[in-house]
């Protein structure tokens, strides 16, 4: 029985780390050379920029230039089409691009709908705000360069009248993945440690 423990805690422990080591968060910094080649392949698949996004290729070299390796957040500021083609559209979108975020360890932080004003009138703007943690600025690039967000693109402008996104790295944050997955490994443990109890039990209660 405490062998099976042991095992059983041992695997825990192995998926654990290749859980962490897979949601990274502080890699190492793109070169001046794989930024060039990042871009170029951004722009071989997309093309021309769309109407909103003139300013993201300029933007991103100059993210290329000071990045660090490390995780950031986007917070997105959205203002939305009314009807419902464009609630169809965005609900398109989003069947896109989380899968394309879930498979590089990046996913919403937040997204809330705009409910009032408190200070300030650049709120009348914003429909809705998300925040979308992206493990590197690598994936990120190599995210929008993926044939899938040509499609996507389409839909996203079908779905928002206007976006702002600026990035960002909390000195706080409360929003604390591999201590939920640490936590939800140590149920699981526990469930596990139970089961192999009760196993044994039978097993002697037969013998």
């Amino acid at each position: 029985m405490a062998y099976a423990k042991l095992i059983w805690s041992a695997v825990l422990i192995v998926a654990f780390i290749a859980f962490s080591v897979w949601y990274g968060g502080n890699g190492k910094p793109i070169s001046a050379a794989e930024g060039a080649r990042l871009m170029e392949q951004f722009e071989t698949i997309h093309g021309a920029p769309a109407d909103g996004e003139e300013s993201f290729v300029p933007n991103v070299r100059e993210m290329i230039e000071k990045d660090d390796g490390k995780e950031f957040y986007a917070v997105n500021l959205e203002r939305l089409k009314p009807g419902p083609e464009a609630q169809a559209a965005d609900r398109t979108y989003a069947g896109i691009v989380m899968p394309l975020l879930f498979k590089r360890a990046s996913h919403p932080v937040f997204v809330s709908n705009r409910v009032g004003l408190m200070l300030g009138d650049y709120g009348d703007q914003v429909d809705r705000v998300a925040v979308v943690r992206y493990r590197s600025l690598r994936d990120m690039i190599e995210m929008a360069s993926e044939p899938a967000m040509v499609e996507g693109g389409s839909y996203k402008f079908a779905a928002l009248e206007h976006t702002e996104v600026f990035v960002t790295r909390p000195f706080i944050s409360f929003m604390q993945i591999r201590l939920l997955m640490a936590l939800f490994l140590i149920v699981i443990g526990f469930m596990g440690w139970k089961a192999i109890d009760l196993m044994t039990a039978r097993r002697h209660a037969n013998a």
